[in-house]
C-alpha cells in the first residue's frame, strides 16, 4: 500500500475567522470545494517542512508555530492518505499571494461548515471551532 502524506493549516484571524481555498474547477480531485491550504509531502520531508514549503509556494505566507490540531488517515484506493491538520493564528503584517486555487476566503467556522467541503474537512472544522473557543 502506497502511504502518502499531506500537510494543510487552518489559519485564523483576531476575529476567529478562518482562511479557506475553493479548489479549481480543473482540479482532478475535490473540483470546486473548499479546503485548507497546504499540500503533499515531498521525499522525506517532516510534516511540518512541507508545510512550510506549501504555504511559501501557493501563498507567499511563512508559517510561524502551527500547531498540530489532529491527523486524519483514510484509504483511497490502493493508497493510505495521512492527512496532518495544523492551526496558527494568522500573522497579518504578512500579504496572502494566492498562487493555486480558484479563490478564498475567511469564514466562521459556521459559515465554513456550509461550503462544499468534504465530511472530513468538516470533522477538522470541528475541531477547529473547539480549539477557537478556547482561545
Amino acid at each position: 500500500m502506497k502511504l502518502i502524506g499531506i500537510a494543510v493549516v487552518i489559519l485564523y484571524d483576531d476575529n476567529k475567522k478562518i482562511l479557506m481555498q475553493q479548489r479549481g474547477n480543473d482540479e482532478k480531485y475535490y473540483a470546486g470545494y473548499w479546503g485548507c491550504f497546504g499540500g503533499h509531502m515531498e521525499n522525506d520531508e517532516t510534516p511540518k517542512d512541507a508545510l512550510e514549503r506549501e504555504l511559501v509556494e501557493e501563498l507567499e505566507y511563512k508559517v510561524k508555530n502551527p500547531v498540530l490540531l489532529v491527523t486524519n488517515e483514510f484509504i483511497d484506493g490502493d493508497s493510505k492518505i495521512v492527512t496532518h491538520n495544523f492551526i496558527e493564528k494568522y500573522d497579518k503584517s504578512q500579504q496572502l499571494v494566492q498562487h493555486e486555487g480558484k479563490g478564498y476566503g475567511w469564514f466562521t467556522v459556521d459559515d465554513a461548515l456550509k461550503l462544499k467541503i468534504t465530511d472530513l474537512r468538516r470533522d477538522t472544522l470541528l475541531k477547529a471551532r473547539n480549539f477557537l473557543d478556547e482561545c
